[in-house]
């Protein structure tokens, strides 16, 4: 085999013999032959990345939940992945080499060809791939980019696209449907996706209930919602609005109530009279209600949806490990707006509140849209 010599984005050559350029990936995460400050400098690189990028590259459904926040974590997952990803591309290289070599000596067509091998490093290592690893896999194609090591780059987009495929198939049919919807930008696309599956039509989404995919999406926000801080912003609001069309396709499958779908369970444990609303939410409401200017209302809207509306609080009693978000949270919002005009749905006299109610979800609706852009 050649000696190759590879030059990292500072210059410096980091090996002599024997490395090929599908090897390179080793030097990637870690850059341990480079200069300290280029070490430091590029494992703060992905760490941005992952921060920035993180529902990007992930199936959203995955994302969802499990997505952190803490620095430290962070990077022992950057580090993980990092570990996970050397071994991948040097199975793959000696696959993939090894049956190119004997092809060249034969004049046969490789036994093995990249493809194949990237799909067998990839199936041996499923259980290991989860969705941290996605996010920092996604860094590296980035930070490779940016290198303009377009080889390297393309093998490592290769090797995301075949975790993806092989994580889309292991979902059930009810995520898999709700992954598409979370990644389609047009409500008509949305509703039409939604409606297929439920109907059983669809060619490109698999044939589920409508309503286990309302029971997916409830359970996604109310995972997301319980964290103290919310990972991904954008995401959640995706989910938000997802939840109120697949609403929708509900009550065109199902009249009101019928057989107990997963919203209406959801909204009957929802009363103004129990502890299911969520506090910080009916106080919110109760203040926007009071306002008469729109812009007013929808500046208030975007900023607790962005920035949350007040600071997290210790449960009493609690360690300091567990506590309860006691912020604003889209979902919980959206929620205690519909119980709201459930509760008002008997009373006479409050006409004038239901229609503010109405255009108060219209106005956060819309500014869940902006976010979710």
């Amino acid at each position: 085999m050649p000696h190759i010599t590879f030059r990292c984005g500072c210059g410096a050559p980091v090996c002599q013999p024997s490395v090929s350029p599908a090897s390179r990936v080793r030097y990637l995460p870690t850059l341990k032959r480079c200069r300290p400050s280029t070490e430091v400098s590029r494992r703060r690189h992905v760490t941005k990345k992952v921060r920035r990028d993180s529902s990007v590259s992930t199936p959203a459904v995955v994302s969802a939940a499990t997505l952190n926040t803490d620095e430290q974590v962070i990077q022992e997952q950057i580090d993980k992945a990092a570990s996970i990803l050397n071994s991948m591309m040097e199975d793959i290289h000696q696959e993939a080499f090894v049956s190119g070599a004997v092809s060249e000596l034969t004049g046969d067509e490789p036994e093995v060809s990249e493809a194949a091998a990237i799909k067998n490093a990839v199936a041996s290592r499923m259980e290991q791939l989860d969705e941290a690893f996605l996010v920092a896999l996604a860094a590296y194609i980035g930070a490779a980019e940016e290198q303009g090591d377009s080889a390297l780059a393309g093998r490592l987009s290769r090797i995301q696209q075949q975790v993806l495929q092989e994580v889309s198939q292991r979902l059930p049919p009810e995520m898999r449907v709700l992954d598409t919807v979370l990644r389609l930008l047009s409500r008509s696309e949305r509703m039409s996706t939604l409606r297929q599956s439920a109907s059983g039509q669809g060619d490109t989404v698999p044939s589920c209930d409508i309503k286990r995919i309302q029971g997916a999406a409830l359970q996604l926000i109310s995972d997301m919602e319980e964290k103290v801080a919310i990972p991904d912003r954008r995401l959640l609001a995706r989910l938000c609005i997802a939840r109120e069309e697949i609403a929708e396709v509900v009550a065109e499958h199902h009249s009101p109530g019928q057989s107990g779908s997963a919203q209406d369970m959801y909204e009957s444990n929802l009363s103004l009279k129990n502890q299911g609303i969520p506090k910080a939410s009916l106080a919110f409401l109760k203040e926007l209600l009071t306002m008469s200017d729109k812009a007013k209302r929808v500046a208030f809207l975007k900023k607790a949806f962005l920035e949350d509306f007040e600071p997290g609080k210790p449960v009493a009693g609690a360690s300091a490990q567990q506590s309860v978000p006691e912020a604003v949270r889209p979902g919980g919002f959206l929620s205690c707006v519909t119980a709201s005009k459930a509760e008002m749905a008997s009373m006479k006299g409050v006409e004038t509140t239901i229609r503010k109610l109405d255009v108060i979800r219209q106005e956060a609706l819309r500014v869940l849209e902006s976010i979710a852009a």
